[in-house]
């Protein structure tokens, strides 16, 4: 069983999935510094998916820093950096533009947006 939670859809690349879901679950506290970090094997074989896939999301992980390799202990939830404001900003503009462009298409108001933004950011 793997400590935390996905879902695979059709449409999206799994890797980006799992991506995704890992990145969730250290953002929000599942997954701690320190903790264990499911193996490649264990994921691929639990998704059924090939491991080549899962590599690609792991090696994605450690270069952002979210995982780290220790020798003798495994591959580990790193402890969180926090690049500087203006690293931040630019680091969130892709997904902002991917975002104004989804809502524009659906003719939301930036107070729909607001809203829904404020929904999740409380769930997580």
């Amino acid at each position: 069983m793997l400590p935390f939670e996905i879902h695979l859809k059709h449409g999206t690349p799994v890797y980006e999935q799992v991506l995704y879901a890992a990145k969730k679950a250290i953002v929000s506290g599942q997954l701690r510094p320190d903790d264990a970090f499911p193996s490649v094997r264990a994921i691929s074989k639990e998704l059924k998916v090939n491991p080549n896939t899962v590599q690609k999301a792991i090696s994605v992980l450690k270069r952002e820093g979210f995982l780290e390799v220790r020798p003798g202990v495994g591959t580990i939830v790193a402890l969180p950096h926090r690049p500087d404001p203006e690293q931040q900003t630019a680091l969130l503009g892709g997904e902002l533009e991917a975002l104004v462009v989804k809502a524009k298409e659906f003719s939301l108001s930036l107070d729909d947006v607001t809203k829904a933004l404020r929904k999740h950011w409380k769930e997580l």
